[in-house]
This record gives C-alpha cells, sequence and structure tokens, in this order.
C-alpha cells in the first residue's frame, strides 16, 4: 500500500508540473505521514546525511570547473583540436561536434554542462555549413550524454557514494564504454550526412595535392592545435593522474580542478576576466542548489523504500521473473530507460540504485559493471522527453522549439540502445581495467 501511495503521489505531482525535488520530497512525506509510523523528523536527518559527504562534495566542485571551462576558453580548444583531428570525412562539422564533447566530458564530467558548452559554439557553426538547427541541436545533446561516462563522471561520484563502490574503479570502468558510445554516434552522424548529402567531402578539390602533402598539413595541424590547446588537454591527465597514483581522492581531484581551469582560463588563455568568474560562480551556486536539493530529497526517498522493503520487493519480482542474469539486466534496462523518461540522473541515481544493487549482486553481476550500465541508461534519458535536459538545453542554444527535434531523435536514440545492449552484455568494456 505504501509503494502505491508512494509512486502515485509522485506521478501525479510530476504530472501536474511539480518541479522534481518538490515532487519527490512531498511524495515522500504525504506517504510517510499517512502509511507509516516513522518520525517526520527523520525527513531533516536524512536530508541532511544526503549531502554531508565527502565523496558528494566533488559534485559542486566539477561542475563549477566545468562552468569555467566553457567560458574560458578551454573548450574552444578543445573544439580545434577535434577539428583538426577529424574535419576531413563526410559530415566533418558534425564529427568534430561529437569528438569535441567527448573530449569535454572528460573535463567537466556533466552532460548538461557539454552540452551547453560545446553547444554554443558548434551549433552556429554546423548551421553556416547547411546543417539544419534541429539536427545541429540533435546531434550536440546526444554527444553531450557521452559526458556522464567518460571519467571524471558526476554519475559514478553519486553511483560510488550511494552504493559504496570505489569511485577510481568506477571512472576506470568508463573510459572504453564512453568512447565506444561516442563513436557509434560519431558514425551514425557520418551515415545520416552521406544520406543528406549533408557537409560531403569534396574529394575534386582535394585531387591536385599529393597524399604526401596532405599527411604533413594534417599534422602541422595537428601539432599546432596540441600546441594551443595543450594546457586544456592535460587537464584530464593531472586529474585522473592524481586520482589513480593515490596522489588525491576524487573530491580532491575536483577541487584541483577548479584550481586548474581557473588559473589556465585567467593567466595563460586570459579569456576569464573577474565579471565573468563572478558570474560562472554565480551560476554554480545556483546549481549547486538545485543538485544539493535533490540529493537530500532523493536520499530520503531511498531511504524511506528502504524501511518500506521496496528493495527485497523489486529482487523478488526480477528474480521470479528468471533467474538468468542476461535476462534480469534485461528487463532492468527497460525499468531504468523509463525512470530516465521522468527523473534527472541525480535522484535516479539515489533513488534506484539502493533498490536494484540487492539483486544484483545475488545474480553475481559486478556492481562496477552495474554502475556503468545504470550511467548509461540515465545518460540516454538526458535526450529523451518529456524530462530530456539536454533536449532543454540544445534547444534553448539553437533557438528552436523542442518539438521539433523528436523526428530526429530516433535514430540516435536506436544507436544509444545498441551501444547500450553491447555495454550490457559484454562486461570486459567495463571491467577491462579493473581486472588487469
Amino acid at each position: 500500500m505504501t509503494f502505491f501511495v508512494l509512486f502515485i503521489v509522485l506521478f501525479i505531482m510530476l504530472a501536474i508540473g511539480v518541479p522534481v525535488g518538490f515532487a519527490i520530497g512531498g511524495a515522500t512525506m504525504v506517504s510517510m505521514y499517512f502509511c507509516s509510523n516513522l518520525n517526520m523528523v527523520v525527513n531533516a536527518q536524512y536530508c541532511f546525511s544526503g549531502i554531508n559527504s565527502f565523496t558528494v562534495m566533488a559534485i559542486p566542485f566539477f561542475m563549477l570547473a566545468g562552468l569555467i571551462m566553457s567560458t574560458g576558453g578551454i573548450a574552444k580548444r578543445i573544439v580545434n583540436f577535434a577539428s583538426a583531428l577529424i574535419d576531413f570525412v563526410t559530415g566533418a562539422l558534425g564529427c568534430v561536434t561529437i569528438l569535441a564533447c567527448m573530449f569535454f566530458g572528460a573535463l567537466s564530467g556533466s552532460g548538461m554542462a557539454t552540452t551547453s558548452a560545446i553547444g554554443g559554439m558548434m551549433i552556429p557553426e554546423m548551421k553556416k555549413k547547411g546543417y539544419s538547427s534541429e539536427y545541429a541541436a540533435t546531434l550536440v545533446c546526444f554527444g553531450g550524454i557521452v559526458g556522464p561516462i567518460i571519467p571524471p563522471s558526476l554519475s559514478f561520484v553519486l553511483y560510488g557514494a550511494t552504493t559504496n563502490t570505489p569511485v577510481p574503479e568506477l571512472f576506470l570502468a568508463g573510459v572504453l564504454p564512453g568512447i565506444f558510445l561516442g563513436l557509434i554516434f560519431l558514425l551514425m552522424n557520418i551515415l545520416i550526412c552521406k544520406k543528406t548529402k549533408t557537409e560531403v567531402r569534396k574529394v575534386e578539390e582535394e585531387q591536385a595535392v599529393t597524399f604526401k602533402e596532405l599527411l604533413q598539413n594534417r599534422i602541422k595541424r595537428i601539432w599546432i592545435a596540441t600546441k594551443e590547446g595543450i594546457w586544456a588537454l592535460l587537464s584530464p591527465t593531472i586529474i585522473l593522474g592524481g586520482i589513480y597514483s593515490g596522489i588525491f581522492t576524487p573530491t580532491e581531484a575536483a577541487c584541483i580542478s577548479v584550481v586548474y581551469s581557473a588559473f589556465v582560463s585567467y593567466f595563460i588563455y586570459k579569456d576569464l576576466n573577474l565579471k565573468a568568474l563572478y558570474n560562472t560562480l554565480l551560476d554554480a551556486a545556483v546549481l549547486n542548489g538545485i543538485t544539493s536539493f535533490l540529493l537530500g530529497y532523493s536520499t530520503v526517498f531511498s531511504t524511506f523504500m528502504t524501511f518500506e522493503k521496496v528493495p527485497q520487493m523489486i529482487s523478488t519480482f526480477l528474480t521470479t521473473i528468471s533467474s538468468n542474469p542476461f535476462v534480469v539486466l534485461f528487463f532492468i534496462n527497460l525499468i531504468l530507460l523509463f525512470i530516465g523518461l521522468f527523473l534527472d540522473t541525480v535522484p535516479a541515481i539515489i533513488v534506484m540504485a539502493p533498490m536494484l544493487l540487492p539483486t544484483v549482486k545475488t545474480l553475481g553481476i559486478n556492481p562496477v559493471h552495474f554502475g556503468v550500465v545504470m550511467a548509461v541508461n540515465l545518460a540516454i534519458g538526458l535526450c529523451t522527453p518529456p524530462y530530456g535536459c539536454n533536449l532543454f538545453v540544445g534547444a534553448a542554444v539553437a533557438k528552436i522549439k523542442l518539438d521539433s527535434m523528436f523526428k530526429l531523435i530516433i535514430p540516435f536514440f536506436l544507436a544509444a540502445i545498441f551501444a547500450l545492449a553491447i555495454i550490457t552484455y559484454i562486461p570486459w568494456l567495463s571491467l577491462v581495467f579493473i581486472n588487469n
């Protein structure tokens, strides 16, 4: 009875437009008051404990680092480097966009930050090359979902804090799946551009140049882009290298990322001034306030369901369907994709990870591998209506209506589902670096 009241109230509140954080908190308090004997004081206690975590402190710092990078010239150097690598294929600018999202995701760890930073630069450029506004926005949105997979990743920090899974292991596990997902989107862009004849490579213009000259020019461009963007490209090396060498923890790495990005943007690239830094700090404070509120009440929601033995109910239900891990993972993927339609990554991980992990462990599935599967599922949710955060950002940057993107979402969504299936059923992609 409590389970049904909890979710009915939650979906009613979401349906009438109540903000997600208030909907989660309201549904929890209504169910707790009318359907249990728990003292309402536990709402405040677990709200506090949900954000009173050294690991969770990494989230606001990675957010701030991402915002500084997007305004301080680092994102621009990343785009230039990506362009030097791959601007010779069909749909070149689209491929540059995906590749830039992959690089920027390795700096910020946030899907929305990646969509905003890369989209602001690449959507106008793609429109000049003949891409439609709708397609350009859709491409950036799906490129942005690679951010929560390639380390450092806010999703992995949350999952690790919620399930006591080592965050450095999750970061390692996300490397190959993140690259694989990005390459799938890159290939899909090339196929679509060939079909629509968008930015097709003009071979006849290059016939007068020998292969040796082409190779020399390419190497020269890559060298110049690397030299200009070396400080930006060093960021993930410093952050991840410091974590895996044991010099600092993921949370300390997030703080170092902020200091490093601010120093490079202000003193080296000189694209960041004091006024821009103030506005960035203000935006980060607002974003962190929203995230912390979500995180606090998501913790209450998750804890209340644990008191009501909901994880055990779900475990019993899933193992009743089948004892085959592949079959259970299939149904878990369906559940997570559905959850991603309505919830942001933060509450979804806090709520669903503790509920599903007992079942996963019972079936012998590695918790680190499952963390990657969950992160990919919920990252796809960033690009699925009605609650696709990346879609809202992409539409706002491209200055188009959200519904104009829906038809173009389908091929990239199918590509993402294909990648999800490979990542789910080939654990080697996630565990190869961990097992070694």
